[in-house]
């Protein structure tokens, strides 16, 4: 898959993906990463990416001319390229928009800055605006990284482990169940028994209700939306009945 990355600080995207999963996934060749930066866009007549917006009003805006110019170089590399702005004004990226991310060839990935893009960008070149959630960054870089790096260890052979994916938090639509590593007894506290039970049935309905009791104590809004089954409605009811013992 390629990812390709407008920002007018590159610098942040590349340092990132030297590192760790996604930067082995590059070496490799599994995944291509390549930033582009506006300002080797512009034209003798202007020097400059932003300007006062229109209608007044504080900060500035970046043009529109040298960011599709970019863009439209960007979109080069490949026969069908995905172009996103990373906008508060998108929508929340989550679980489900990563899945549908990753069975595309190409994501063209626009950082936006300052008070944001002309809005002609959007119009003409941007397939979809993309927000991290209700809150204000300074720019799209890092919510740019988020979406490659989430995007990325959903494809295959870029985890070590290809169930690892699978078993995420938001992957079933619920938050993960609690994890214990060695020791088995320690001062701050034991790992709970039946994860050494050795009783595969048990312990997956365990982490199951544990899930089922993280997601409802931490996101239930998940719940509200989710097509249970009769094994998690089961759990659930036995969760609610012993929060009122």
């Amino acid at each position: 898959m390629r990812f390709d990355v407008i920002s007018l600080f590159p610098s942040l995207i590349n340092s990132f993906f030297e590192y760790g999963v996604i930067g082995k996934a590059l070496r490799s060749k599994k995944i291509v990463i390549q930033t582009w930066n506006p300002r080797d866009f512009l034209d003798s007549n202007n020097s400059r990416v932003d300007d006062r917006p229109y209608g007044g009003g504080p900060g500035m805006v970046l043009l529109a001319k040298p960011l599709i110019d970019t863009i439209e170089e960007a979109k080069k590399n490949s026969q069908d390229p995905y172009v996103i702005l990373m906008s508060p004004q998108g929508k929340v990226f989550e679980s489900k928009k990563a899945k549908e991310w990753a069975l595309k060839e190409h994501l063209v990935i626009v950082c936006g800055r300052y008070e944001g893009v002309d809005q002609r960008v959007i119009k003409t070149i941007v397939d979809e605006e993309c927000s991290i959630g209700d809150f204000v960054v300074s720019g799209g870089e890092i919510p740019a990284l988020l979406v490659v790096d989430s995007v990325s260890r959903l494809l295959e052979g870029i985890l070590g482990d290809p169930e690892s994916s699978k078993l995420d938090s938001f992957s079933k639509g619920l938050l993960k169940h609690p994890q214990y590593t060695r020791p088995e007894e320690g001062p701050y506290g034991n790992v709970p028994k039946v994860l050494l039970s050795g009783d595969h049935a048990l312990i997956r309905l365990w982490q199951l209700k544990q899930s089922l009791l993280k997601t409802r104590k931490v996101r239930p809004d998940l719940l509200e939306k989710r097509q249970m089954n009769k094994e998690e409605k089961e759990l659930l009811d036995e969760i609610i009945s012993e929060e009122k013992d």
